[in-house]
């Protein structure tokens, strides 16, 4: 007598999983993304750093001849290239009472260079008791590539971003 198998009636067990190859080719991709992605995301952020500091120097060269005129003084920004950081004597600092308006470009948010600051010759800008500078001149920042200027208008006084 010969035994014969009997057809099953079990439900067939199917694999719901992902095999290597699958997870292997997954990483392969996210990785060329990210590759092509990444200089294109370092470009924009050196970008944002460097608009962010140029508009803060701005408002900042604003606030000082503002000042100027509100209290008929003069006030003098005073950059500093080698450390990153200009100092705005005689203007309050809101986040240090007492302390000096001193901010340092090379921190966070900004992370930016000060490449280079002339102000007819000097990296000091003097308003007087009118809002008018000793000189024009124009401020400029880097980040990786991308560069940004500020420049202070000998005539009025303005500061602006071209």
């Amino acid at each position: 007598m010969s035994l014969r198998r009997l057809p099953s009636t079990a439900p067939k067990r199917t694999r719901r999983a992902f095999t290597f190859i699958d997870l292997t080719i997954s990483v392969l991709i996210l990785g060329i993304l990210a590759a092509v992605a990444s200089p294109k995301f370092i470009a924009a952020l050196n970008k944002q750093r460097v608009e962010a500091a140029a508009e803060r120097v701005r408002a900042d060269l604003q606030l000082a001849r503002t000042t100027a005129l509100a209290l008929s003084t003069s006030q003098s920004v005073a950059f500093d290239p080698a450390t990153e950081t200009y100092l705005a004597a005689g203007l309050a600092n809101v986040n240090r009472p007492g302390a000096a308006y001193s901010v340092d470009l090379s921190d966070s948010p900004y992370a930016a260079d000060i490449v280079s600051a002339d102000f007819g010759g000097s990296a000091t800008v003097v308003f007087d008791h009118y809002g008018a500078p000793d000189h024009g001149g124009v401020v400029t920042f880097g980040s990786g590539s991308y560069q940004q200027t500020v420049t202070l208008w000998a005539e009025t006084g303005r500061a602006s971003i071209p």
